[in-house]
């Protein structure tokens, strides 16, 4: 996540697309890293299905590490579909001796978002000021034997954005450098005895649009390629980067579970700005790991309109989506958010706008920040949708009234859980994040069973 990032500072995964009057009368709506949801189901996916990713070269674990976990002495089995939470080092209170929470025993599932990469053979802590992976998860294990202990590796490097894809695309496209990729991820989980499996969280570095993807065709040779076959050359790419890292870690004996972002077509020509969503082919991928877990967040988000973060109409038609591809419901999980945005309006309470015209940002607030933030005394309730609660309040700055808009979704962590029961009987869900620096949110999140 980078230095001091939390997830909802991804590029907005679901929100509301602006498309063109004449796409918007042609074409569904669609889910995708910066496009909102709509209730209507976009149908199956389609019947030209992706080349199945058994076209990339086969895999070959000789020379990965292979240690194992080591033994935790735990009395009886532990699933994956149990609720689980992340932690990530930069949500650590450095003034804590302990720096992993004390309610973090009550989830049999941990996930801690704790590494990056700078080159495809180098990885290395997203903050370099938290405590040492081995420590964290060693401290875990002491505490509570019988959690599921796993190790996010995100793609959100601390060099440059563009430094970042240039990596991811040498990582896609050349099978030495995957190689050289996956046998570093091998090296490193193999050197957390703590550890039961691993997380893959690549999504930030992903191709975005035309100009990524040329950057693309230029590492793979790839000539007179239409943009469809561009974006499904990097589907294979990232389903055979997903296959190996499998295989890798089942050598160990570990899982894997990839953090997937999420859609409700497959209509890329409609997101030719907005390719990263389209690169997931869930059915293949859900065949290599042991789960997906979607990230059904921020349907609204920081750059766009007030309202509730994760509606559970949306939630489950891009889980019913993902189901399309023949997934089933015990490979999957879902993210929960607990966190609140705080959006600048104006009185119409449309969206605060910069000297520049440009919007300003919601505030992301973990419950902690937003139950300091409401003893102000000015905030005022207007309602829930979801579990979700609506707030308003106001400010003033430079002699200006600042009106706010929040929406807090850790008030709707236990409603959602059991209303996804209801709509995907077995799902498992997953709750960003807890931590000793968000202690509200993390007893919030610790009260979910």
């Amino acid at each position: 996540m980078g230095k001091f990032f939390t997830r909802s500072h991804r590029p907005a995964i679901i929100a509301l697309s602006v498309i063109t009057v004449i796409l918007a009368v042609t074409v569904y709506a669609f889910v995708s890293l910066s496009q909102r949801a709509t209730p209507e189901n976009a149908g199956p996916p389609p019947t030209q299905k992706l080349p199945a990713a058994s076209a990339r070269p086969t895999v070959n674990t000789a020379n990965f590490a292979s240690a194992s976990p080591a033994a935790t002495g735990c009395s009886h089995s532990v699933s994956l579909q149990a609720t689980g939470a992340w932690m990530a080092g930069y949500n650590d209170d450095k003034q804590n001796t302990n720096e992993v929470p004390s309610d973090a025993a009550q989830f049999s599932v941990l996930d801690f978002d704790w590494l990056t990469f700078t080159t495809p053979g180098t990885l290395v802590q997203s903050d370099q000021f938290s405590q040492p992976i081995s420590t964290v998860l060693s401290a875990d294990a002491q505490a509570s034997p019988c959690t599921l202990r796993f190790v996010t590796i995100n793609d959100q490097s601390t060099t440059s954005a563009s430094a970042s894809k240039k990596v991811m695309a040498e990582i896609l496209t050349e099978p030495s450098v995957m190689n050289e990729h996956v046998a570093a991820i091998a090296r490193e989980m193999a050197s957390l005895p703590d550890a039961n499996g691993l997380t893959l969280d690549y999504e930030f570095s992903l191709p975005e649009n035309a100009t990524d993807l040329a950057t693309y065709a230029q590492l793979a040779g790839w000539h007179n390629l239409t943009f469809d076959q561009e974006v499904n050359e990097v589907t294979l790419d990232y389903t055979h980067l997903v296959q190996m890292v499998a295989a890798a870690m089942h050598k160990q004996h570990r899982l894997l579970r990839v953090a997937s972002l999420v859609r409700n077509n497959d209509m890329v020509d409609s997101e030719v700005t907005n390719v990263a969503p389209y690169l997931f082919d869930y059915g293949n991928l859900a065949k290599y790991a042991d789960q997906l877990v979607l990230m059904a967040i921020d349907f609204h988000y920081q750059g766009g309109t007030p309202g509730p973060i994760s509606p559970l109409a949306d939630v489950t038609q891009v889980a019913n989506y993902v189901r399309s591809y023949g997934v089933p419901l015990s490979k999957l999980a879902i993210e929960v958010p607990n966190y609140a945005y705080d959006w600048p309006v104006t009185a119409s309470g449309a969206n605060a706008t910069n000297s520049s015209g440009q919007v300003v940002q919601a505030a992301q607030l973990n419950p902690t920040q937003l139950a300091a933030k409401r003893q102000s005394g000015n905030w005022r309730k207007l309602g829930t949708q979801d579990g979700e609660t609506q707030y308003s309040y106001s400010t003033t700055v430079s002699g200006k009234t600042v009106q706010h808009i929040v929406w807090d979704s850790a008030t709707a962590i236990s409603y959602e859980k059991a209303q996804l029961a209801k709509a995907l009987p077995g799902v498992a869900i997953n709750i960003w994040q807890i931590g000793n620096n968000d202690p509200v949110g993390t007893r919030l999140a610790a009260q979910v069973k």
